[in-house]
């Protein structure tokens, strides 16, 4: 393929546009961290709780994007935030880890996020 028909086909292309949360990846970077050191349950379910508890409080910021581009749309994250973020990550720690969404002796094995 030349590089003319190359370049008609990438205009040609339809452009797919997708919703995305663009703290998701930060957020789940963030919890996943807190869990790697804190005795908790790591299993995938509690994982999700605490990114929900997470995006519930507040860390959502959701953009229309092309697929591929959300690098460009994701927030400044500056000190302030970055430490106000993790007071949430912990907070969820400790939800989750004093009231999980399973008992003790149930093992949650659909995979884990560490």
């Amino acid at each position: 393929m030349t590089d003319s028909e190359e370049k008609t086909q990438k205009r040609t292309r339809p452009l797919y546009f997708q919703l995305v949360n663009a703290y998701d990846e930060i957020v789940r970077m963030a919890v996943r961290e807190v869990m790697g050191k804190t005795d908790m349950c790591k299993c995938e379910r509690c994982f999700l709780d605490m990114c929900a508890i997470v995006f519930n409080s507040g860390y959502s910021h959701y953009v229309n994007t092309r697929e591929g581009e959300l690098l460009k749309k994701i927030p400044d994250m500056n000190l302030g935030n970055h430490v106000e973020m993790m007071v949430q990550v912990m907070h969820a720690a400790r939800l989750v880890k004093t009231f999980p969404h399973h008992g003790p002796d149930e093992i949650v094995k659909a995979g884990s996020p560490l």
